[in-house]
């Protein structure tokens, strides 16, 4: 029986995802870890008032255009009650045109996260792009953050009952995110 061979390349890249586990487990590979501008208190009514305007119909105007706007306490609150128990201690702080994510990630390895993020409106949709994400002070290639980032637009695509919604203007101001758009009947 003939041993299957590999390429030096999979070999050369398991060998170097097995040590990058091996010291972020440790913490050896830990820089600074960026602290967030402010504190963003986390309680469950704040997390249900997100959900609450996420759940019901859009208020339109005469022209089925909408504004919803939603909090960086309505963000945080909802992370920490519902993804405990991958991200630990999370802060979403809304600022500058972006959105800064800080936390710990508790699996596959316990680690902190930095993640500095950007959101537009594109093709009648939230898009969601990263400006840049580290996991324990080790950079993160953006392929990594792909499902996060479906997360992220999924949660805030509003839904209405009489038609699609479409997303035509994203704005994030300091500690709020603002979607505009309009409902298509």
């Amino acid at each position: 029986m003939q041993a299957q061979r590999r390429t030096p390349g999979v070999v050369t890249m398991v060998a170097i995802c097995v040590v990058s586990l091996f010291y972020l487990g440790c913490g050896l590979l830990s820089g600074p870890i960026p602290t967030p501008i402010r504190t963003v208190p986390v309680s469950s009514e704040k997390a249900q008032d997100l959900v609450s305007k996420l759940g019901q119909d859009l208020i339109l105007d005469a022209e089925g255009n909408y504004v919803l706007t939603i909090t960086e306490e309505e963000l945080t609150s909802w992370v920490a009650l519902n993804m405990g128990g991958t991200i630990k201690d999370p802060q979403i702080i809304l600022s500058e045109g972006k959105i800064h994510l800080y936390g710990t990630i508790t699996t596959p390895v316990r680690t902190t996260m930095t993640a500095i993020l950007l959101m537009e409106a594109e093709a009648g949709q939230a898009q969601t792009t990263v400006e840049s994400i580290t996991f324990g002070g080790l950079p993160i290639p953006e392929t990594f953050a792909e499902t996060l980032l479906r997360q992220i637009d999924d949660l805030v695509t509003p839904r209405h009952s009489q038609g699609e919604v479409e997303i035509t203007e994203v704005e994030i101001a300091e500690g709020e995110l603002t979607l505009r758009g309009r409902v298509a009947s």
